[in-house]
């Protein structure tokens, strides 16, 4: 069974487990790409076509305020993304083409700055 691991999350936090909220972990697992919420309904929309926005921003709010998944707001920006990783980790999103990359903590110049 693919959402397994997903299930498994989101009984050890507590929240009950919906096919919807199965999804959106198993999209943002599978998509490390710091998706926006909006991304995140689009991807749903397709899955779910009477699907709310509401509701796909009020399971990542849950998730976010559980501990599953982070948020991110970058500065000078009005969007939301949404990060699975939860390993402590910082980002560097890309002024020209917009990426965003996760830098790891690893590096001993970040830590030297701690």
């Amino acid at each position: 069974m693919p959402f397994t691991k997903y299930m498994k999350i989101l009984r050890e936090k507590g929240l009950k487990v919906t096919q919807q909220r199965l999804e959106i972990l198993k999209f943002l697992d599978e998509n490390r790409t710091h998706p926006t919420l909006d991304e995140v309904y689009i991807f749903m929309i397709k899955k779910f076509p009477s699907i709310s926005k509401m509701s796909v921003y009020n399971v990542i709010d849950s998730m976010t305020a559980n501990g599953i998944i982070n948020s991110v707001r970058f500065v000078n920006s009005t969007e939301l993304h949404v990060d699975y990783d939860k390993e402590t980790h910082f980002h560097f999103m890309c002024k020209k083409c917009g990426m965003i990359y996760d830098i790891p903590d690893e590096l001993d110049v970040i830590k030297s700055v701690k």
